[in-house]
Formats: C-alpha cells, structure tokens, sequence
C-alpha cells in the first residue's frame, strides 16, 4: 500500500489546527484580522464584469482588461469561491477557448486553441513569475501543482501567442496565476473539506514584520481517490500532495518594494501502466507510484523611480524530483530575469527586459526510459523590446517588439509581434494582431530512448520512441483580431477570432530496422515532417440584471489540418481530433439573501473522434452558507447528470478514467 492510500481522513483537519495553533503562539493576537465573507451583492457591477480587474500578463505592465489587445480571460476570487472547484486545473475550465481534459486522479490534457494532449508543450505556465513548465518535455507536471485558493487573487489567462514577451513556447497561450500580497492575507484561516473521491485541508497564518512588512505562512494536505476505468475496474489513480510554504512583502520608502517567498511539497500519485523487458514475459502490467518532492524560493525587488517609470529585478531557484518505477528524474533550475519600462515623450511606452536560466537535470535511466547523455545542463539567455505608440493619444495605439533568444538545442530564435489597438468609444475597443512564436525542443525531444513495445519471435523485436539531437523548433505565425464591447451597464461581450499557421510540426518516423545485443530494434525517431493550421471563434458574454443575479455564457469553434511532409510516415494527423470542434458554458449565481450564495454551470464539450470519446455535458452547482462573519459552509456537486464519463485518453498511459460525479462539503474560518 502506498503512501497516498495510507491517508488517515482527519489528516488535513489536523495539520491545519496544528500549524494554527503553532503560529498564534509566536504572533501577538493584535497581528490576527478576520477578513468578511462576501456575497454577489457585495461586489460592484464593474468587479462581477471584470471591467475594474488590472492584468499584466498581456503586455508586462499594468492595464485595464477592457485596455488589452489579446484574447484574455481572468478567473477572479469571486469566480473560484462560486465554482466551488479544489484545483488549479479544475478552474481553467471556465476560460473560453481552453480545452481541459482530466485524463485520471492526478493526470490532466489542457491546452489552448488545440493539440492538446497529457503532455501539452504549447502553453506557457507561470506562478507569481515562476515558470511552471519542465524542460523534460516543456509541458506542466500538473500533479504538482497546488496552491491555497483563498489566496489566489486572480488567474490570467491569455489565448494566443505570446513570446514576444515571455518567449519560447508561449505559442498559444499563457496562464498566470497571480496571489495575493501577505498583507491581503493578515490573520488566521482553516479551511477544509471531504467527499466521495476527494479530501483536502489548509492552513494559513499571516502577521505583520516590523513596520513595513507582512507575512503568511501555509499548509496544505489534498488526496484524491481511486477513480474507475471506463472497464468498470479500479483505475489505480489516487493522488495527494503534501505541501507548505510562506510569503513576505516589504513595502519600502522612495517606490521600492520587496517580495521573498517559498513552497516545497512532497506526494504521491498512482497509475497503470506496462513494463516491458527482454525476457519472458515481456510485458508486465504494472500499478506504480510516482513520489514526487520539489521546494522554490523566490525573490522581487520593484521600483517605481516615478509614475511613468519603473524596473523589477527577480530571481527563483526551482528544484524537483520524480520517482517512476521506470526512470527517476531530479531537476534544479535557476532564473533570473530583469524588466524596465518608462515613457519616452508622449507617445512611446516602452517596456524591455533580459534574462538568463539554467537547468540541469540527472535522469535515472532503466531499459523501459533513458536519456543520453544521463544528465544535461542546459540554459537559455534572452532580451526582449516593445514600444507601444500612441498613434492618437485617445484611441488608436500601435504595439511593436520582439523577443530574442539563444538556446542549446536550436540557437538563435526570435519572435516579433505587431498589435494595433482601437478604443473606439468608452465602450468598445477592437484589436488585430500578427506574431510569431516558436516551441523549441525538449530534452525528450532530442535525447530520449523510451521502449514501446516488445514482441517475442525467433528474434525479439523492441519498438523505441528515439530522440533526435537535429530536431528543429516548431514555428508558429499567428493572426488574430477581437473585439469587446460593454453593450449597456449591465451587459459585457468579447468575441475573438484567430487563424494560426504551422510549420515544422514534430512527428513519429519510422526508420531501418537495426540489430542491438541480440534482438531487433523498430525505431521511431522524432522529425518535423509536417505543418498545420488552426482556425477558431471564441465569444463570450455576461450579464448582470440585478444586484442579486449574474449570468454569463461563453462557446468556442476550433477547426484544426494537418499535413505530413512527402515520405512521411507519422500517424499525426489523428492529432486533429484530440480537440473538442465545440464548446459551450454557461454560469448562474444568486444571491437569494445576505448569507447564502448559489451557483450553477453547465458544460458542454464535442466529441474526441480520434480517441473515441464521446461528447459529454456536465453540470456543477454549489451553495454557500455564511453561519457566521467569518465562518462559511458550503456543498458542491460536479457532474451531477451522469455517474461517469471519460474526458480525454492518452494511448501511452497512464489509463484512462471515468470523472466521475462528486459531492464535496467545505468549511472556511477565518479568525
């Protein structure tokens, strides 16, 4: 038995009355602030549409979301205490245009604007400033990732490209997800929940350092349960993380400002899958567990020398280990990064910045998985520019920049954007946009050696996935356009159209068959033999008739071709139906009194003919109760119209599982 199904019930309950007590008894009583419940009616038409939200992810600086030219999308405090979800993933299903599939208890597809797949790559992943993506195969580990969501301020998330500033493998998309500072955070809070597949408890404690400073500090204990297989079977796929970590925020005199802040985690998560070897018999169903441990520490210096001028210097070193019964990966990373922005004249505002990261890794290699050489250190060292021109002060303003990297797989790489921006009234604004974006390769990519198959015979025959040390970056060129408009006071819309264009899409070749020790190798080895494109409309809407009640709606097209290069022998064209054609949401929450909240969505996604999916409508409702000021209960219920159903299979595994429908009560205190 492993270590997640070991779990006592009262684990998370107890760690978090244990760490309260612990930091009351170093904090004086006075630091403690209890922060107030909030219903729908308690936010201001401009917060429930979005309009007063400040972004910064668009454009690395701050801006008004109605001010933008991408295609973005923010998932606010109020967004996720209605959804009643308990995971970072879980909540990006609200963002139009994202696809997010679950594939098992800790294993996840999302991606944005298609390919999407348990190892989507084409998303850049940030929190507070630390990219999340591995450079394994520069996708997310999302069985890792797990925060306190009452502390999460917002999650921004653009859809489009995006490496003009944030460089390589923002091709189609970036999610931010920002928290808020320790002083938003003063006080205590314990906050817990179980149901029928899941149990979770937290900790936070946030107190004052000395005259300009605050601090939180946390802990958290989350376990899933075993989901089904679509068989009807165990599907061996619970998954729990283990994790602790703190914030301080120093605001200085003369603009200058100071975050330090730190996690680590410790957890488990659970699958199946085949071990293959060169003697009988072969091929071994398996139940593994993945141990996984990492820790970060982060810090950002700020300083605004005035209004129209300001510089951010920021370092974080991330460090990681995953223990598979077939490969065992350890990772350290270290990334520094420096931006300045300032107002040349009345009409330039620039922002431009550099950076430098570097990764080592040390691979633990068996015959199923290996890389060669076993460990590599590899960096990466950037500068970007963008001038935004203020071509009508009021209304009209041109976007120009590019950034400019150097890499150790494919060298030099570059990735200019040009943006107009039309405010057409108070009201509306209307955007175009062409850029470009690259995904360079990753260490699977180019130096892996993964086993298959193996098939018995009077010679063994072993099929391999081998990396290729020559593979190029995949490159993007992306035109997109959107409007949005604030039809009346209570009425939003945003509608964003895109056409993406492909080149060098990485592919599956076969090669020569070749002897090694004794038995048959069936190479396949990675190329880029194909190109692509991509075509979507993605629309959504709110509505806000009373104080009491809020409506919004959101659907997106995704029309995906794929075209093999002549002589190519890749099956990547059943890629185009891993991505839902359509989607469509729609959300209701209420307000019937001061104390209670209710909540209601539903969910509709197409069918994934390549992976024989079916389309699925599913349907969440939460009620929230505040008993008290600073006690609130709630009960969530997801995927309430069937008992099951698949999301997405990944042919190599882990197996698929049913999501299956959830019940899950909550309790928040905060004293």
């Amino acid at each position: 038995m492993n270590a997640t199904a070991r779990r006592n019930p009262l684990r998370p309950l107890l760690l978090a009355t244990l760490l309260s007590n612990l930091v009351c008894g170093f904090v004086a009583p006075s630091a403690a602030r209890a922060d107030e419940g909030t219903s729908l009616a308690d936010y201001s038409l401009e917060q429930l549409m979005n309009l007063s939200v400040e972004v910064s992810s668009a454009a690395r600086k701050p801006q008004k979301l109605e001010d933008t030219d991408a295609a973005i999308h923010v998932i606010t405090r109020q967004d996720i205490r209605s959804s009643g979800m308990t995971s970072l993933p879980e909540l990006l299903r609200m963002v139009p245009g994202m696809q997010v599939a679950r594939i098992d208890g800790g294993s996840w597809a999302i991606s944005s604007r298609g390919f999407n797949a348990k190892n989507s790559d084409n998303l850049l992943v940030m929190l507070d400033g630390r990219v999340l993506q591995a450079p394994t195969f520069t996708g997310v580990y999302w069985d890792a990732q797990d925060v306190v969501l009452e502390d999460v301020e917002r999650i921004e998330v653009i859809r489009g490209t995006g490496g003009a500033l944030w460089g390589a493998n923002a091709v189609t998309g970036i999610i931010n997800i920002i928290t808020l500072p320790a002083s938003a955070t003063q006080g205590g809070m314990l906050s817990g929940g179980a149901g029928n597949h899941e149990r979770q408890g937290a900790a936070r404690f946030g107190g004052k350092l000395g005259e300009t400073g605050h601090f939180r500090v946390y802990a958290k204990d989350a376990a899933q349960s075993n989901f089904k297989q679509v068989s009807g079977a165990g599907a061996h796929d619970r998954h729990g993380l283990l994790s602790a970590g703190f914030r301080a925020d120093w605001d200085m005199s003369d603009g200058n400002s100071l975050t330090v802040q730190g996690d680590t985690y410790t957890g488990g998560s659970d699958h199946l899958s085949t071990a293959f070897s060169l003697s009988p018999p072969y091929r071994t169903p398996t139940g593994y567990t993945i141990d996984l441990t990492g820790s970060n520490l982060l810090a950002r210096w700020k300083s605004a020398l005035s209004v129209t001028d300001e510089w951010a210097l920021q370092f974080y070193y991330d460090i990681y280990e995953r223990r598979y019964f077939n490969l065992g990966e350890r990772r350290a990373t270290y990334d520094l990064d420096f931006q300045r922005r300032f107002l040349l004249g009345d009409r330039h505002d620039i922002v431009w910045g550099a950076g430098y990261r570097q990764t080592g890794d040390s691979m633990g290699n068996t015959f199923g998985v290996s890389y060669m050489p076993a460990s590599r250190t590899d960096s990466v060292a950037s500068v970007f520019f963008q001038d935004e021109i203020a071509l009508n002060k009021d209304s009209l303003h041109l976007i120009a920049g590019s950034k400019f990297e150097h890499n150790d797989y494919t060298g030099f790489e570059y990735q200019p954007n040009l943006r107009l921006r039309w405010k057409i009234d108070e009201r509306q604004t209307a955007w175009a946009a062409v850029s470009r974006a690259v995904h360079t390769p990753s260490r699977t990519d180019a130096d892996s050696n993964i086993v298959a198959s193996v098939t018995p015979g009077a010679t063994i025959s072993v099929m391999r996935l081998i990396g290729n040390p020559a593979i190029q970056s995949e490159q993007a060129l992306a035109y997109e356009t959107g409007y949005r408009s604030q039809l009346t006071e209570q009425v939003q819309m945003d509608i964003a159209a895109f056409h993406n264009e492909f080149r060098h899409v990485m592919t599956l070749e076969s090669e020569a068959n070749f002897t090694e020790a004794g038995h048959t190798v069936t190479p396949l080895v990675f190329y880029n033999k194909a190109n692509a494109t991509t075509n979507g409309l993605e629309w959504s809407s709110s509505w806000r008739p009373t104080d009491l009640w809020q409506f919004k709606a959101a659907w997106s097209w995704l029309k995906m071709n794929i075209h093999r290069d002549a002589g190519s022998t890749s099956s990547i064209e059943s890629e185009v139906g891993r991505s839902p054609q359509n989607q469509f949401q729609f959300h209701i929450r209420h307000s019937p009194a001061d104390s209670v909240d209710l909540s209601t969505s539903l969910y509709y996604v197409d069918s994934l003919p390549s992976l024989n999916v079916p389309a699925y409508t599913r349907l969440d409702a939460r009620i929230g109760w505040r008993i008290q000021r600073n006690l609130e209960l709630s009960l969530t219920g997801r995927n309430l119209l069937d008992p099951g159903h698949p999301e997405f299979i990944n042919p190599s595994g882990p197996r698929a599982s049913e999501v299956p429908r959830s019940i899950f009560g909550g309790a928040t205190w905060r004293f």
